[in-house]
């Protein structure tokens, strides 16, 4: 996210507000953030239902990329043991497939286990996706995670692609002939790849082998590609606890008990099928590659990468301002508690130049790595490091101001810190008098995370006379700053530095609270309960059998949306009866013999050196195809090579009409223009979506 302040007169300093400047959050500068905020706020209240019934940590939406992490290493794993029973040969596969149905039943909930853990991993990819999108956790300093993200997703949607050619199915079919179509627009690969899939027998059983070395090698990809995305983070979650991983499995091994995956029908190249039963997840694209050419595919494919890998450039407007957390030097005391609570890793610590006082280590934060969360504010306790705007010591003088005059008109001083990216996202906040319509008698603040709020801020504002300090953090989910809220309680708790010091601060004085944005009207009653008794809310634990329930419902719902995923319906489209001609057949050379000029004689080297050479260049082989006397190709293909020396290759589709015909093909490799000197003929019956081959191939024909 990228924040900037718009630019404006200088403020007078006003009382409670020395520094003159904005409580409030800079404005976020995102393209179309309200409706992805809507859809943040929908998130957030989903979580906080789950959360009144289940633990935090089972929550699946709050762990979508360490589900995802978890079910491609089931996948992987499945995946290893299925080579026991997978037969790796384009003759052989589909039928050591087909044998685990009836055969082996631990071979079939392995295949089973495999897909399904697959698609299990690409729909919490996609929602891992849709949750950093909506809560704008893509800018900046974490752009680096978004485009590794969607390398990373384009190799794991390769590895299921790849996956389903390997069946050799009717679907593998499409998929193998729709990559055949993506990679024949490119001049080097066009013809022979195009040529190896025009007939069953010729399949080369090489480049099959070669596509399952590649499925079984991307996954080395996925490591390296996981680490980069992770690069950026610090004490990355990168698989699930013992408990979720339970339910993840328990829920795989029920699907694939229940319904178990099942192959297509047998592949066949001299048809085409017009629908089946398919797995979204991976083959999706097969609505682009059997509707589009080579040419619009690779253009579908370079817009829609740029646009998605550019998001956090095009979506976002460029920020005025740099927001990035500073360090003071000299106040700078070495601790390293900012570069262990950073999440992000975006602090080091560096030896000081100098000596005496000034020797050891300080910190320096990566700009290009800062999130602007300040959770480093909130674990410095020497007021070393802050954000612009968000300095601890105008903060301390501007509350202090504000305490003083409170207590002045004999008034009790509450003081509320609130995250912007919790409860504070619809929260109005006066930028003079701090006074909120939410919070009456509190004097609120937003600030970027909950994190920022440190121990020792809130044992001198106790101390300058408060009566309380409410500090408001998101609620359990993927929360935008990841730790802060944890980091806070964990302080508050006495267990991670700097901790809140009971000697300067009595506890049952500060409320910690976690809310949701899509609720103002529960952050307002507690509020309202804390003042009135200075204890915190009680809330009921979640019964067990209700816990269990919700749990056993979640899960069946994305069970079931994995399954319809994996199994819904795809309609090809409507195609006629075609015939396929093909060749790779050299023509007859033009020149027998030919002498050499002086200046062709001086370029060679002596020893090689000939008045005349044999061969030359080679006549263009010509093709005619008619049906009933109608003539329907009728054409020359200029011979290859850079002399013209090669043969010449055919490969013409063209389009029957049902019902039975007389077919005549001619070739000729002659230099004569009326000369033709192979000729094939007979009768074919085309029924619809019929797929013929004619090959010529060493002189001869074959009709596949």
């Amino acid at each position: 996210m990228v924040f900037a302040w718009e630019e404006k007169e200088p403020r007078v300093a006003e009382p409670g507000n020395p520094s003159g400047r904005d409580s409030g959050l800079p404005e976020e500068r995102v393209r179309g953030a309200g409706s992805l905020r809507a859809v943040d706020r929908a998130f957030s209240r989903l979580d906080g239902w789950l959360d009144r019934y289940m633990p935090e940590s089972l929550n699946p939406l709050a762990r979508t990329g360490a589900i995802a992490n978890t079910c491609l290493l089931v996948a992987v794993v499945s995946g290893i043991l299925l080579l026991f029973w997978y037969s790796p040969s384009v003759r052989s596969a589909y039928d050591s497939l087909e044998a685990l149905r009836d055969g082996s039943g631990l071979g079939q909930f392995v295949r089973s286990l495999h897909r399904y853990s697959s698609d299990a991993c690409m729909l919490f990819i996609l929602l891992h996706v849709v949750r950093v999108l909506v809560s704008l956790k893509f800018t900046g300093a974490r752009s680096l995670a978004w485009v590794s993200g969607f390398v990373l997703l384009g190799v794991i949607w390769l590895i299921g692609w790849t996956g389903y050619w390997l069946v050799w199915d009717e679907r593998g079919q499409q998929v193998a002939l729709g990559t055949v179509r993506f990679f024949s627009f490119l001049p080097f690969l066009g013809d022979p790849l195009a040529r190896s899939f025009l007939a069953n027998d010729t399949v080369p059983s090489l480049l099959f082998f070669l596509v399952f070395f590649t499925h079984m090698l991307l996954p080395l990809a996925v490591a390296f590609l996981l680490w980069l995305h992770l690069s950026r983070v610090s004490r990355p979650k990168l698989l699930t606890g013992k408990a979720l991983t339970f339910w993840i499995l328990g829920t795989l091994v029920v699907l694939s008990v229940l319904m178990p995956a099942e192959s297509a029908g047998r592949a066949d190249l001299s048809s085409r099928p017009d629908g089946f039963e398919m797995d979204w997840w991976y083959l999706w694209p097969l609505v682009l590659t059997d509707r589009l050419g080579g040419g619009m595919l690779w253009a579908v494919t370079f817009i829609g990468a740029l646009g998605l890998c550019g998001v956090p450039w095009w979506l976002v407007k460029r920020s005025k301002e740099s927001w990035t957390a500073r360090v003071d030097e000299d106040a700078c005391q070495g601790c390293t508690l900012c570069s262990k609570d950073c999440p992000f890793d975006a602090i080091r610590m560096v030896e000081r130049k100098g000596s005496g006082k000034r020797a050891g280590q300080m910190a320096v934060v990566d700009p290009n790595r800062c999130v602007s969360c300040g959770i480093c504010t909130g674990a410095c306790d020497s007021d070393a490091i802050a954000l612009p705007g968000f300095e601890i010591p105008e903060e301390k003088a501007s509350v202090a101001a504000w305490i003083r005059s409170r207590r002045e008109a004999g008034e009790t001083a509450w003081v509320a810190y609130v995250c912007g990216e919790a409860a504070g996202q619809g929260l109005n906040v006066n930028p003079i008098t701090f006074a909120s319509p939410s919070l009456p008698g509190f004097r609120t603040r937003k600030v970027p995370c909950a994190g920022w709020v440190g121990a020792p801020l809130i044992e001198f504002i106790l101390e300058a006379g408060a009566s309380g300090v409410l500090v408001v953090g998101c609620e359990s989910g993927e929360a935008r700053f990841r730790e802060g809220g944890e980091w806070l309680d964990q302080r508050l708790a006495g267990k991670r530095k700097p901790i809140l010091r009971s000697r300067r601060a009595n506890p049952g004085r500060v409320l910690f609270l976690r809310a949701e944005a899509t609720r103002p009207d529960r952050l307002a009653e507690s509020a309202s309960a804390f003042r009135a008794s200075l204890e915190k809310p009680v809330t009921r634990p979640a019964r067990r059998p209700a816990a269990i329930a919700v749990g056993v419902l979640l899960a069946g719902v994305l069970a079931a949306a994995t399954w319809v995923g994996s199994d819904a319906p795809y309609r090809a489209p409507d195609a006629p009866p075609e015939l396929v001609v093909s060749f790779s057949h050299p023509g007859a050379f033009m020149e027998a013999e030919r002498r050499l000029s002086p200046e062709e004689l001086e370029r060679l080297p002596a020893h090689m050196r000939t008045e005349t050479v044999s061969g030359g260049r080679r006549a263009p082989v010509r093709l005619r195809v008619t049906v009933d006397g109608l003539v329907l190709v009728d054409r020359e293909y200029r011979p290859r090579g850079f002399r013209g020396d090669g043969p010449s290759t055919a490969l013409e589709t063209i389009e029957m009409p049902v019902g039975a015909g007389h077919l005549r093909v001619q070739v000729s490799d002659s230099a004569e223009p009326e000369t033709w000197t192979h000729e094939w003929s007979g009768e074919i019956d085309f029924t619809p979506r019929d797929r013929r081959v004619l090959l010529f191939d060493a002189g001869e024909f074959s009709l596949h």
